[in-house]
């Protein structure tokens, strides 16, 4: 049955490729900063990873949005698959 799902195979279009590029550069940009807030504490970093992190929210829920709409017939077979396990 393991096997089932293995063989589901997703698409990935450039647009969701490029949000997967983005999000993980913005996951970076925010460790690094977060690095340095815990050393510094200024309030301008404190923004800055507040806007990162709404940044990686968009970034993330773009991608789930495409994913979804390009993956449709395939998440339908994954979630057959799942639930026979």
């Amino acid at each position: 049955m393991q096997e089932k799902v293995e063989l589901v195979k997703f698409t990935l279009t450039p647009n969701m490729s490029l949000e997967l590029i983005k999000f993980n550069k913005l996951k970076k940009q925010l460790f690094e900063i977060k690095k340095l807030y815990n050393l510094d504490k200024k309030e301008e970093l404190l923004l800055k990873i507040e806007q990162l992190e709404l940044e990686l929210a968009s970034s993330r829920d773009k991608f789930i949005k495409e994913f979804r709409l390009v993956n449709t017939k395939e998440i339908e077979e994954y979630m057959k698959i799942k639930d026979q396990l």
